[in-house]
């Protein structure tokens, strides 16, 4: 058991690669940030089978780039108080909540021809920015599309977060108020 924890322990700094195939395949195929279903499923998915949160502690790739990104720019200054006292928390469980409602919402109504398809980043839900380059054409419905564009734009805007608070505060400082470790930590009833 303990040669199988310390390999998977292992694992954890390459794991940072995932989240920067992710971003460049969004280059070579928007449709490709569909993918980032598969990173908002397993955390739940190991967190029902193994009854702790074996993503966030072995896993994560974001955790695995903090680390690494960390490492560059640690001042180690004393986080905020809203790190700890639980505010941020609740703030950044809403922001998603409702960025993942406005993104379902509005990929429903495309698919119903009653909106047009936003194919372009739009940074933490309301800064758009600009479509990306595709080295791939392939042709799918405008929902798809948009989907995929609200999914990179949701994953690259928590990845700011987090490498901004790794710069300037330290490495992993975001697994402190990441949404998908706070809603284990309710799953499995862990006071914050």
């Amino acid at each position: 058991m303990q040669t199988n924890t310390s390999a998977r322990r292992g694992l954890l700094p390459a794991l940072f690669i995932i989240p920067l195939l992710f971003f460049g395949l969004g280059f070579i195929s928007i449709l490709s940030a569909l993918s980032a279903f598969v990173c908002m499923a397993l955390p739940f998915i190991l967190l029902a089978k193994n009854k702790r949160k074996t993503w966030c502690h072995t896993y994560c790739p974001r955790a695995s780039l903090l680390q690494q990104t960390g490492k560059k720019g640690n001042k180690m200054k004393q986080a905020p108080r809203q790190f700890t006292d639980g505010s941020l928390r609740k703030i950044l469980l809403w922001y998603f909540g409702l960025n993942l409602l406005f993104i379902t919402g509005s990929t429903v109504r495309i698919a119903l021809g009653q909106m047009e398809s936003m194919a372009f980043i739009r940074l933490f839900i309301f800064l758009p920015l600009f479509p990306l380059p595709q080295l791939l054409d392939i042709a799918a419905p405008p929902f798809l599309i948009h989907l995929s564009y609200r999914l990179y734009s949701m994953m690259l805007s928590s990845t700011i977060l987090g490498v901004a608070f790794a710069l300037i505060w330290r490495n992993r400082l975001w697994c402190a108020v990441c949404p998908v470790g706070n809603l284990s930590n309710k799953i499995l009833g862990i006071k914050n």
